[in-house]
Order: C-alpha cells, then structure tokens, then sequence
C-alpha cells in the first residue's frame, strides 16, 4: 500500500512509463557516455571500503535499487569487479526495479557476456505484487558472480521491497546497497521518500556501504519555477506536487512524469539513517552540463566536478551546493571519508 502516492488515474505508473521509454530505446542512448567517471569511482570506492569493513568476507552482496537496464552496474561488472575483487570472493548482486522490460534487457546484456541462468527466468510483467524472476551466473578472472533479478511492485509498501531484497539474499543485510540517479526520485511524497531511505538503510549491513544517486536542484532548472507556482496556487493537474522540488517533467516520448529533485533536505534524509560508527556525506556527480556527446566531454565536466567536491570536503551541504550540480550522490559508511584511507 502506497499511502502518499495520490496517483490521478489518469497518470501513468512509473512501471508504465519505464516499460515504454525502455522499449523504445531512447532512454539508454541520451549520453555518448552512459556511465560516468564519478559514478564508476563511487561504486569502485563503496566496494574497497566495504572489504575494509570486512575483511574476512568471501561472500560480497550488493542490492541495487531502480536497477533499469543495468546501467551503471552490469558496465562495472563486466570492466571493473575483477579489478576490486580477488578469486576467492563471490559476488552476489539483486537487480530492483518496477519494469520488468528494464530488467529483462539488462538481463540479456549479461547473457550476450557469457552470463548463464542458474534456473528458470519467468517473468510477470503486470504482476501487482513483487517477486524474484531469477537470476544469472558467471565467473569472472576467478570470480564467481551472481545477478538476480527482483520485479517490484511500487503499489506495494517500501518494507516489501525490503523483505523480497532479504529473501533473494538468504536473509542476509548487503554489504553494499546503491540506487542509481532517477529511482528514489519518483516516490511521491516525503514521508515516503523517507521510508523507503530507511529501508534500504535496514537492509544494509551497519558497517556495510550505501550510495544514493539523486537529481539535486540543479537539474530541470527551467520547469522548478512553474511547479513551484502550481504547487502554490493548487493547479497540480492531479499530481502530487507537495514540497519544493517536486515537479513533473515531459519524458522523450511526451509522457508526463512525476519526479523530485532534491536539496537539503537529503541533509535529513541521511541524518536519520546513519547511526552510531556511522557516517554520512554528500558528493557532487554531475555538473549541469549537456548531455555528453564525447569522452572529453565528460571529462572536462568531471574534472569541474572533482574539484567542487575538494573544495566542500568536510561540511554539511547548503541550498547553493545543491543548486550548483545536476546529480549529487549521498553515501553513508563504517569509514570516515576524512581519516585519509578512502
């Protein structure tokens, strides 16, 4: 049960419109570079610290909430993990997301890789409530890697995603939990943005490693001010259009999309998950920029983006910082990002 979503009938569901941008195949190919340099590095670094955390671990977890079709991570699986791991690891990684067509293609993206099913794949793409679909198997440079696959169902409170999470992990908290640019960004409302933080947070191990990709208020510049004067006025079209930074958006195939682009309020956000041993910070992701058409392009927005982060090292962000970048990524680890072993 979905308790702020005050969906309008006539809007589209996030697994609808993610079927059909992921069908048409835009969506992957807005960027000459999908994956960018910050967001390898921050997974890379989420990965080094948690065999800190856990040295003795050979069984490595990682849940991925709003997985898509595999963006970030199946790019990280194939040129990366054997870089960060060693041959007695397993790596076990559980693909979450609300579109069964994200999933199936990441899935086959991982089968033209020499990725095998361990048992049978069904999916239920209308399924209304979420459940595992299966899962694919590889080794890699000694490596034994495991991706399973999770539909969810957003109609569905966020503690059942915390429960299907577990279960396709044997029960066990991750070591590593990651959500990736848009997905959090969709949950309507704050109290439930707020829940679904604090079910990935329940789900990840205390001394394990989190990474939150989230749109900052840098990003859709242009509508923020209609939206604000909608949500003033109440002329939301029926959208759930509540607190500052909630907008709707136009999709590239002109489906009207709800989404949150977030500011200090993610402050709070983390603040009220990372406990005792624990500690929180923000990084700057993306300066907002084009999307790329080269590498050098990317390049020079990443070198721009190294240096902010440099310069705001140590303190809590304010309304500018978040203004200033289109992508921000908020992390919570056992580690001290200031204790110089990151």
């Amino acid at each position: 049960m979905v308790t702020e979503s005050a969906r309008n009938d006539e809007h589209l569901s996030q697994r609808s419109i993610y079927d059909e941008r992921y069908l048409a195949g835009l969506y992957d190919r807005r960027s000459a570079v999908p994956v960018l340099t910050a967001e390898r590095e921050l997974l890379d670094g989420a990965i080094d610290r948690s065999l800190i955390s856990h040295p003795r671990a050979e069984r490595i977890s990682l849940f991925d909430f709003g997985y898509g079709t595999g963006r970030v991570i199946n790019h990280w699986l194939e040129g990366h993990a054997h870089s960060r791991l060693a041959a007695r690891h397993e790596l076990c990684v559980v693909a979450y997301d609300v579109s069964s067509v994200g999933l199936r293609t990441a899935m086959e993206k991982l089968r033209s890789c020499g990725y095998r099913p361990t048992g049978p794949v069904v999916w239920h793409p209308e399924a209304a409530r979420g459940y595992v679909a299966g899962a694919v198997h590889k080794q890699v440079a000694g490596i034994s890697i495991t991706v399973t696959f999770v539909h969810g169902c957003e109609d569905q409170s966020p503690d059942v995603m915390r429960e299907l999470a577990l279960s396709a992990n044997g029960g066990e908290r991750y070591l590593v939990a990651t959500s990736w640019y848009s997905g959090l960004g969709h949950v309507p409302g704050d109290s439930l943005r707020r829940e679904y933080f604090r079910e990935l947070s329940e789900l990840t191990a205390p001394a394990g490693e989190m990474i939150v990709c989230l749109s900052a208020t840098g990003d859709l510049v242009e509508i923020q001010p209609e939206w604000s004067k909608r949500r003033a006025t109440g002329e939301t079209k029926g959208f759930p259009i509540e607190r500052p930074g909630d907008l709707v958006y136009l999709t590239e195939l002109d489906q009207e999309n709800f989404y949150h682009v977030f500011g200090t309020e993610l402050n709070d956000y983390m603040r009220a998950i990372t406990g005792s041993g624990q500690h929180w910070w923000i990084e700057g992701v993306r300066y907002p920029d084009e999307e790329f058409e080269t590498q050098a392009a990317e390049q020079r927005n990443y070198r721009r983006v190294r240096r902010a982060n440099l310069s705001k090292r140590g303190r809590i962000w304010d309304a500018a910082d978040y203004r200033e970048f289109h992508t921000v990524a908020a992390l919570r680890s056992a580690i001290d990002p200031l204790d110089g072993s990151r």
